[in-house]
């Protein structure tokens, strides 16, 4: 009847709406300095919806893979090419310690220990940004190095602890370039490279997941625009982020992070929000 062809719509268009949000998230804290699996841990308890399902996290990690990939193309192009290159040695450098820490957190902590650890996170987050910030304020005329096996695994390992909620992946490892004195751009520049086999792995962890535990139903038009709005987005946040780093000003990403982890800490722990 027409009553429950107008709720078969309203369902199918909530549905979308809640795609999108969470799409706009991942793009947006994705690169930004802020985490987004504490931001999206975050939406989905205020808004009381999760995400569509492990298809649908495959979709959200190709539209940042392909972000990343567009807006680095002749860096891509360029390590592809040399793949035995001190580039492609130092993204594996990093890569190895990220997935031995992500694969030790995993194992050893569930979804509640994790999910209540986002306020901290958030905290240890603005915490290291307030810090870099103000050495690189203090040091203005610091002699930038290159980068080196030392400096990308260490990169690496700091990459590997933002697999705790509201610890910025992006943030850190940028951070960890900076503190080693290397350049701001490259510091940057190499923090998204290093992104993309973390994102790949991601999408296989979904896909075997998927393959093992089925993918449940898989609504097409939730995922298409979920994935158009995570990628228009994700373009946006790395020219962004690469332009705020190159300013060296952006300290404002620390108030925020820690007004953030105040507002979660005190619904957790106070209110029992969370």
């Amino acid at each position: 009847n027409c009553s429950f062809g107008i709720k078969l719509f309203m369902e199918c268009v909530m549905d979308i709406l809640k795609a999108i949000v969470l799409g706009i998230v991942q793009g947006l804290t994705e690169f930004l300095p802020i985490s987004s699996s504490g931001h999206l841990m975050i939406v989905e308890s205020l808004l009381s919806f999760s995400g569509g399902g492990m298809f649908y996290n495959v979709m959200l990690h190709v539209a940042s893979l392909l972000a990343v990939v567009i807006v680095f193309w002749k860096d891509v192009v360029r390590i592809l090419k040399n793949p035995l290159g001190e580039e492609m040695r130092h993204i594996v450098l990093a890569t190895i310690p990220t997935v031995i820490i992500a694969l030790v957190v995993n194992h050893f902590c569930n979804d509640y220990m994790l999910k209540s650890f986002v306020g901290f996170g958030f905290l240890i987050s603005a915490i290291v940004i307030l810090i870099t910030s103000i050495l690189q304020k203090q040091s203005k005329s610091v002699c930038f190095e290159n980068m080196t096996n030392r400096k990308a695994f260490t990169i690496g390992v700091v990459q590997g602890l933002a697999v705790f909620p509201g610890i910025s992946r992006s943030g850190s490892t940028i951070c960890a370039g900076l503190v080693q004195k290397v350049e701001r751009e490259k510091s940057a520049s190499f923090s998204f490279l290093i992104s993309v086999p973390v994102i790949l792995g991601g999408m296989v962890f979904e896909l075997a997941g998927g393959i093992k535990n089925g993918f449940g139903s898989v609504s097409a038009l939730p995922c298409i625009f979920g994935f158009l709005a995570s990628f228009v987005v994700a373009l946006f946040s790395i020219k962004f982020m690469m332009k705020i780093v190159k300013k060296g000003n952006w300290w404002g990403f620390s108030v925020y992070l820690f007004l953030l982890s105040v507002f979660v800490l005190l619904n957790q722990f106070v209110f029992g929000w969370f």
